[in-house]
């Protein structure tokens, strides 16, 4: 095994070509190019909002059954089905690098407070990665604030750990004969943004697939040819190293680290002295595939390719149980290949699996890890190949289609005299039809399809709520939010939350409209207490005289 080395700013990160003969660094870049290029020009254009909105679960009926004719489950697609409960929006979608014509794909996503740093690289021979930092402390508006590419290498996975980012990767300046180009590299961060203050951490290895970073030390593996290997987290000088085949991903659970090999599945060490305390098998997988793990409550869960997660016990290896991937639609023509579980990622117990052209799954933890509510496949373009969950956000990479950033709808917290705590949790359909002179009242957190006070009705719903299709509040109606609520898509902005003649919507809290608004002629939008907020990202359409009180914060100000 290699020492670590310092990398100055005259030796990797820019050479100065005036100062060196063309053969110098020939093989690690093109005269005048830099090896790491730091940029936050014309950054904003990769964030689209073309897609935004509510997320809904694929199979959820379309229809409304109340407003059919055709009223048998026979013939409403998913008419019975409950609702689920945990509202999710798509706030935006990051476009891949490009570079000199090269798109390059998502590999992962690390999260620390307001920041997620992105790391990319493409298919085949040609080295190459990037690094984006994605501004998420304002869920209205994430941005991606700055760049890093690097033209000469490839970028499988990233940490954050004390203002550092802990890079895995292959480059293959670093072997002479080409054949161990795996690194690690520290990269100090300013303000959590990248800087020029780079280690590198040479390994054996073709590339190195992932590393964590934590008070025990910098841990990296390698996949052909491969390690795992810990290094001091002062000097980055290498404290110890084992050899095995074919590793996939290291975690850190319980002051263990614990690693996935493709053929041989789950090995535990010691995080003080890398001491083998523990391995057993899990299905064995195809060569240089990326797969993930995550833990929860004493188990690894394990992405297993077509067989879906694999889920253990840490301390025994006894298998749990599996989680298989999701059936599709057969009218999407799938090729079975490419339904594959290469991610995994747990937080406050949901689980989400990335499958591929199966889209991402996601699935409730409740009683313990064998007890599970499968809420569905999630309504996404595209594919899944990762997955990454953390402080509410979920980052799905979608390979050359970039990323897409989900967030869960939250509750937002309010100091009316509004009680809201016997109200049952709302455990309805899809649709929820508030009959004329009925008085309904839930609480808790829903994703629907659509809703309807009809008139003289009168609905309230305290906690989160986000509602795909449209939303009606007929004649004398009353619809009453505490919390916050989510409606409607970029795409489909004609599914409006309406407000028709002498209807009443009162907001205490946050109401997020993706779509259009329509007030007729005798509405009323009221909001409550004195932190509320309306952002409408379509059109409010006011036809007529309407009438609006309270205070509130608009956002974008569509009200004028």
């Amino acid at each position: 095994m290699k020492k670590a080395k310092n990398i100055g700013m005259l030796t990797f990160l820019v050479l100065l070509v005036a100062c060196q003969s063309n053969d110098d660094n020939s093989d690690i870049q093109e005269p005048g190019e830099s090896n790491v290029i730091l940029t936050d020009n014309n950054l904003s254009e990769r964030v689209k909002l073309e897609h935004i909105g509510v997320i809904s679960i694929k199979g959820a009926p379309e229809k409304n059954p109340e407003e059919s004719s055709e009223k048998s489950s026979n013939n409403v697609p998913g008419e019975n089905l409950k609702a689920n409960d945990f509202p999710l929006v798509q706030i935006a979608e990051v476009s891949a690098p490009v570079y000199k014509g090269t798109t390059l794909r998502a590999t992962h996503v690390e999260i620390n407070e307001t920041y997620a740093y992105v790391s990319y690289n493409v298919e085949g021979d040609t080295y190459l990665g990037a690094i984006d930092v994605i501004d998420i402390s304002n869920p209205l508006n994430p941005s991606v604030i700055l760049q890093a590419i690097f033209p000469n290498t490839d970028i499988s996975s990233i940490d954050y750990y004390q203002n550092a980012l802990y890079i895995a990767g292959a480059n293959p300046s670093i072997a002479n004969d080409g054949t161990n180009p795996a690194f690690l590299i520290k990269m100090l961060l300013n303000d959590g943004l990248p800087t020029e203050n780079l280690s590198l951490m040479d390994m054996p290895g073709y590339v190195a697939t992932d590393v964590i970073a934590n008070t025990n030390g910098i841990f990296g593996v390698s996949g052909d040819n491969g390690v795992l290997a810990k290094y001091n987290l002062g000097t980055q000088q290498l404290d110890n190293d084992v050899s095995l085949p074919d590793l996939r991903a290291v975690g850190n659970y319980n002051n263990k680290i614990v690693v996935l090999s493709g053929t041989e599945g789950i090995h535990i060490y010691n995080a003080g002295n890398l001491n083998k305390t523990n391995s057993f098998a899990t299905s064995k997988d195809i060569a240089e595939a990326k797969r993930t793990i995550d833990f929860f409550d004493n188990n690894v869960l394990v992405a297993e390719g077509s067989k879906g997660i694999g889920i253990y016990n840490i301390n025994n290896g006894s298998k749990i149980t599996t989680i298989k991937i999701s059936e599709v639609d057969p009218k999407e023509n799938i090729d079975p290949n490419d339904l594959v579980t290469n991610a995994v990622s747990v937080e406050d117990k949901h689980i989400f699996a990335a499958s591929g052209a199966g889209g991402v799954s996601v699935y409730t933890i409740n009683d313990n890890i064998s007890d599970l509510t499968t809420i569905g496949t999630l309504n996404l373009e595209g594919s899944a190949n990762y997955v990454k969950s953390a402080n509410d956000y979920i980052f799905v990479a979608d390979g050359k289609g970039g990323l897409k950033i989900l967030k869960a709808v939250a509750e937002t917290d309010s100091s009316s005299g509004i009680v809201c705590t016997d109200y049952p949790v709302f455990k309805g359909g899809y649709w929820l039809n508030v009959n004329s002179n009925s008085d309904e009242a839930y609480s808790g957190s829903a994703s629907l399809m659509g809703i309807n006070v009809n008139s003289k009705a009168h609905l309230i719903f305290c906690g989160a709520l986000a509602v795909n299709k449209g939303i009606n509040i007929n004649s004398e109606g009353t619809f009453l939010i505490k919390g916050t609520l989510a409606q409607g898509t970029s795409e489909a902005p004609y599914n409006a939350l309406i407000v028709n003649n002498k209807g009443i919507l009162q907001i205490e809290g946050s109401l997020v409209i993706y779509g259009n608004m329509i007030l007729n002629n005798g509405a009323t939008l009221e909001f409550l207490g004195n932190d509320s907020s309306i952002t409408v990202y379509g059109n409010v359409i006011k036809n007529g005289n309407i009438t609006i009180t309270g205070n509130y914060t608009d956002t974008f100000n569509s009200l004028e």
